[in-house]
């Protein structure tokens, strides 16, 4: 009895180690599964199976999904789906780029990809969030879009403004983000005009959201998407988690008239 008294306090030494281990030294792990493919028409229209609050992490962390964009602006016209390395740097150059850059963080086959910093990854490549006209983009997206059907449409008709739709419910228009006091010109339109593709407003101050282009006879612009979830911890305070992103396609811009 004397000697497990003496040893008491080194075994109290002990739980009190592994109790500031789990306490302090190992963080649980919150995850969120990712958003499947969805289908792409051309250049004009996209369908999403959005994942239910049956999916993994949905029922206890999920709080909103968020889509990332990027303008390119182009001197070619291309038809159909636009899929290819070659493809994209026929577009833009910057376009190619910026998609191997990111695809890494769309592997799903990948056990090493992290998402904490998934904001900064499309912030660092000029993506900006998607907003809506009139709409918190954030609300529309939330709980209420689980199991949902997301539908993006780029209309070719000039002067029709791209919409997007949750389960054929009334549409809501994208609208450019004016995030860091941007000035987007000639409006927050996702339409086609010469002020969008000239490469003297392509500024941080005015369309930061537009990628320039060496290329000479710029006329054209193209958007490409990426949607994620976004979730909090259960921790205090909470802390923001998300999915891996996933391509959502490359949209061609109708011209504004």
């Amino acid at each position: 009895m004397k000697g497990v008294l003496k040893r008491l306090p080194g075994i109290l030494c002990v739980l009190l180690s592994l109790g500031g281990l789990l306490s302090c030294g190992l963080e649980a792990f919150y995850y969120i599964d990712y958003i499947p493919q969805g289908v792409m028409q051309d250049t004009t229209r996209a369908t999403i199976l959005l994942p239910s609050g049956s999916n993994e992490g949905y029922s206890a962390y999920f709080d909103h999904f968020m889509i990332f964009y990027r303008i390119y602006t182009s001197s070619i016209n291309p038809t159909g789906e636009i899929l290819t390395s070659d493809d994209r740097s026929a577009i833009n150059s910057a376009l190619n780029s910026d998609f191997n850059s990111i695809a890494p963080s769309t592997d799903i086959t990948s056990t090493s990809v992290v998402t904490s910093n998934l904001e900064n990854t499309f912030y660092n490549r000029k993506y900006f969030k998607l907003t809506l006209e009139g709409e918190e983009i954030d609300s529309v997206l939330s709980s209420r879009a689980l199991g949902g059907t997301l539908v993006i449409w780029f209309p070719p008709n000039n002067g029709v403004q791209p919409t997007l739709a949750l389960n054929e419910s009334s549409t809501k228009t994208l609208q450019r983000n004016i995030e860091n006091l941007m000035d987007p010109r000639p409006n927050r339109h996702f339409l086609n005009h010469p002020d969008l593709y000239d490469t003297a407003n392509i500024t941080d101050q005015h369309n930061a959201d537009v990628a320039t282009n060496s290329k000479a006879d710029l006329r054209y612009t193209y958007v490409s998407m990426y949607i994620a979830a976004v979730g909090k911890s259960l921790e205090m305070p909470p802390r923001t988690i998300y999915s891996q992103p996933t391509f959502i396609g490359i949209f061609m811009l109708a011209d504004w008239s």
